[in-house]
């Protein structure tokens, strides 16, 4: 049989209370006389050990969990059985736009007001299995949510339920553009490559021994041939302006001088259709920029100034100096664009008039990589038109 004094029982007991307490630091003193104390106490203060070992791992668990929780970009929202809501991370914060405080405690249905989402959450709870649903959510915004929704046992029973949010919104946005595009350039090469097609059949057939017959079909297949060299060049610029990253060669450019050789290239255009180009950008304006890009820029703005402007029409280039950028603005009195087209009329294939601009020889690319190449330079672009009036296109590029 032990004994114990009762000072050694007071101190022993009193060092397990502050274990109790949370300081799992402490340790028992092992001075005792007695062999029967001192082996007790020894066995206390390697289980006092192991406890602080235990609960020192559980911490740093914890801790390495919040942060992986609190850096997800996925909204992650744990229920218990009767749907309240035990915790969120700061990304179903963001994504609720409720405060956490306002979350945790409630129903699920009270916190997050979507039958959808909440549904999930029971039948997860009522079935105990796991359940994955896209979902489109209008409130708080208009979104589409990726929602797994895992079920939490205790016991072999379902004691709550983890959801899992995933925002997928930009990426279904994403997939959007990309099939647009294939189906719009799978569109824009069919149609002259099947006339092509059909003029070389027609000439191997036996019209190529009519030599006026062949040369009017010869100079179709060239003006279709020109069409395709047209859009794959703008393709493979497009291609190379979203690929990161892209180099901009940066220098001292007279831009006035820039619009007269630009301008002279359309020489033909502009007298075929009896127009005027006036450059009014002045003498001494400057911008550092990529030469090559923005001439490309100015070259896609003119060329569709002169395109769709009316015979005896008038295309005036002119600058407008601001705070470290210049805006320069590129002015036409064709037919304008409709009010609903013009939010749209930078996107890539979009065409106001789709018969008239193929028959001009548009790709329909232009304005897109207008857009690109102008925000490489760190600038904005923009158009104002009125319908009938004209049309009136803008970017900014920096002077420093």
């Amino acid at each position: 049989m032990i004994f114990f004094a009762g000072s050694q029982i007071k101190e022993i007991v009193s060092i397990l209370q502050k274990v109790l307490a949370g300081d799992h630091h402490v340790r028992i003193p092992a001075y005792y006389a007695s062999v029967s104390i001192k082996q007790l106490v020894s066995v206390l203060n390697e289980l006092l050990q192991k406890i602080e070992f235990r609960i020192n791992s559980l911490e740093k668990e914890n801790a390495q969990h919040q942060a992986i929780l609190g850096n997800m970009a996925e909204a992650v929202i744990a229920v218990d059985k009767d749907t309240r809501v035990i915790s969120v991370n700061p990304s179903a914060e963001r994504i609720l736009n409720i405060p956490r405080r306002e979350i945790e405690g409630k129903l699920f249905l009270e916190a997050f007001s979507n039958n959808d989402v909440a549904e999930i959450v029971t039948a997860a709870l009522r079935n105990g299995k796991f359940l994955s649903k896209e979902l489109s959510v209008i409130w708080p915004l208009q979104k589409i949510f990726q929602v797994n929704a895992t079920p939490l046992f205790e016991n072999n029973s379902v004691s709550g339920c983890v959801l899992v949010i995933h925002d997928i919104t930009e990426m279904r946005k994403l997939e959007k553009i990309r099939s647009d595009f294939v189906a719009n350039v799978s569109h824009e090469l069919k149609t002259p490559l099947t006339s092509i097609k059909g003029f070389v059949e027609t000439l191997l057939e036996g019209a190529i021994d009519d030599k006026e017959e062949s040369r009017n079909f010869l100079k179709i297949v060239q003006e279709h041939a020109d069409r395709l060299d047209r859009l794959t060049s703008d393709l493979l610029s497009l291609s190379n302006l979203e690929s990161h990253p892209v180099e901009i060669k940066k220098e001292k450019i007279e831009v006035r001088k820039l619009i007269e050789q630009i301008a002279s290239g359309f020489s033909v255009q502009i007298k075929k259709r009896f127009l005027r180009l006036e450059n009014k950008v002045p003498h001494e304006q400057l911008v550092y920029a990529d030469k090559n890009k923005v001439e490309q820029v100015f070259t896609n703005l003119i060329d569709n100034a002169i395109k769709f402007n009316r015979e005896s029409g008038l295309v005036v280039v002119s600058s407008l100096a601001l705070n470290g950028f210049v805006k320069f603005l590129v002015k036409d009195t064709g037919s304008g664009i409709p009010e609903k087209d013009i939010s749209r009329i930078f996107e890539r294939f979009y065409r106001v008039d789709k018969g008239r601009s193929r028959e001009l020889g548009g790709t329909g690319l232009g304005l897109s990589i207008v857009k690109h190449i102008v925000e490489l330079h760190g600038g904005s672009v923009g158009v104002e038109s009125t319908e009938g009036l004209g049309s009136e296109f803008w970017f900014t590029l920096s002077v420093l």
